[in-house]
């Protein structure tokens, strides 16, 4: 195990957070951590230079902190696995089939694996054998399961949610500052302080496409980028929406709405126009007074971009061309590139390894994929499938107005912010992740969502209706 300098650091920040720091200054680490999705903290030469991310590093330590004596949080652990209870039955069905799953099914079936070095085409496969990836994806379902259950614990006592919101504007303005920053200095001295924090071992892809740079920070590519930024994206606008801290969560909003659309990523275009879509079906279907300010701006925001989007085409007449050339090369071409038919085929292999292993599954980590949902078919199987959907429902809790509407009370509009946005994050999941693991966000807003929305205890009511006061805790 080799610390790199990020490691270090995060040693001595975690170590000092879990001596003299809180648990809100934990949670605050760990959501900053997750800014860097490109980096590693640790390298483990012994699984083939598999890398832990800098927010799984941190999660070490948002765990030392709660079981630390002074404080009393070690005490809520068992409450927080009953309430994650889903998502660890995932975790443990998904552990024990990257195990096991793999030397089952050896040599049953030919799958393209999560790391292929010397492949002959794009479509080339080898026959289904154990690999270092099984257990990288087991340690990885470990992380995402123990994330979950500690973000839980920290949003369940006093300041969680707020520190949360806060991480979230301050981590939305960082994410897009770097984005914008990394793509004017591409190809200048300053690429060398990127490239330092891109030391995990992930492929670093072109990031132009006819003279427009893409969008990447300090991710190693735009993708994850967008994917990430989406995530943060959608919580801040969702606290907006339901008036929490909105001048900050709005602002926050709109600086990485815009980074994500000029990003060039299909995966932001694919999420922004997904989300669009929710806010103003909600904002039809189901709103009321307190949310008539709200829906007032965003209007206002569209028309003003609409405004301005006219007044560039006025003065640069060739832009409209050459910026629908490249969304639509990034959207609905894709599906006749080779980099489409490539990915079409990995998410078959989820929907092949399902039928061929009986439901069961050949193991986290045999294949590659490009949907979240085929993964975890290919992977886990019926179990794996289905302990996520019961998971999602009870992080949605469609029931309770909190999920589509400010409710009144804080916390639990916070919570139906991390709920949508755990909804949103399926999104760009389903149509890129290479594996059956949810990842870190997934965990962190949905523990964050059931801590702060205690099941039964929020009945729907219709918005503009008296607030349904908070149980006592």
């Amino acid at each position: 195990m080799l610390l790199t300098f990020i490691g270090l650091a995060q040693c001595l920040i975690g170590l000092l957070i879990v001596l003299r720091g809180s648990l809100n200054a934990a949670l605050l680490f760990l959501v900053l951590s997750s800014l860097f999705g490109g980096s590693a903290a640790v390298v483990l030469p012994a699984l083939g230079n598999s890398s832990i991310p800098p927010v799984q590093f941190a999660l070490l330590f948002l765990c030392l902190r709660i079981a630390m004596p002074r404080g009393g949080y070690a005490g809520a652990v068992p409450g927080a696995v009953t309430a994650n209870l889903p998502l660890v039955l995932f975790a443990a069905y998904g552990i024990a089939a990257a195990v096991t799953a793999p030397r089952i099914f050896a040599g049953t079936i030919e799958v393209f694996p999560m790391r292929y070095v010397g492949a002959r085409n794009l479509f080339d496969t080898v026959p289904l054998r154990p690999t270092a990836q099984n257990i990288s994806s087991a340690v990885y379902l470990v992380g995402t399961m123990v994330a979950a259950v500690a973000t839980y614990v920290a949003c369940r006592f006093r300041g969680g949610a707020h520190w949360l919101v806060k991480g979230g504007v301050l981590v939305a303005w960082i994410h897009a500052v770097t984005g914008v920053v990394g793509a004017l200095t591409r190809g200048t001295p300053a690429d060398v302080v990127f490239n330092l924090f891109r030391n995990g071992s992930y492929a670093q892809l072109d990031q132009a496409y006819q003279g427009f740079v893409r969008i990447n920070g300090v991710f190693p590519e735009a993708s994850g980028y967008a994917s990430y930024g989406l995530a943060w994206f959608v919580f801040a606008a969702e606290c907006w929406y339901r008036g929490i801290e909105p001048r900050a969560t709005g602002r926050a909003a709109l600086a990485l709405a815009a980074v994500l659309f000029f990003s060039t990523s299909s995966t932001a275009y694919m999420g922004l126009l997904v989300y669009s879509f929710w806010f103003v079906c909600r904002g039809l279907l189901i709103s009321g007074p307190n949310q008539l300010p709200q829906l007032t701006q965003a209007a206002l925001a569209g028309f003003a971009a609409l405004v301005l989007a006219c007044l560039a085409m006025a003065l640069v007449p060739h832009l409209a061309d050459s910026v629908w050339s490249m969304i639509r090369h990034m959207t609905v071409d894709k599906s006749d590139s080779q980099s489409g038919q490539q990915r079409l085929f990995w998410a078959m292999q989820g929907w092949n390894a399902f039928l061929h292993s009986y439901g069961l599954g050949i193991g986290p980590g045999s294949f590659r994929s490009s949907s979240l949902v085929t993964g975890i078919l290919g992977s886990m199987g019926v179990v794996g499938i289905a302990a996520i959907l019961v998971h999602l429902w009870r992080v949605m809790q469609p029931q309770c107005l909190s999920t589509w509407a400010r409710s009144g009370d804080a916390g639990r509009d916070v919570g139906g912010a991390a709920a949508c946005t755990v909804l949103m994050i399926l999104v760009p999941a389903a149509i890129s992740a290479p594996s059956a693991d949810p990842g870190m966000m997934f965990a962190l807003f949905s523990g964050a969502a059931i801590a702060l929305r205690p099941r039964s205890a929020e009945p729907f009511a219709r918005p503009g209706s008296a607030p349904v006061p908070s149980p006592a805790e």
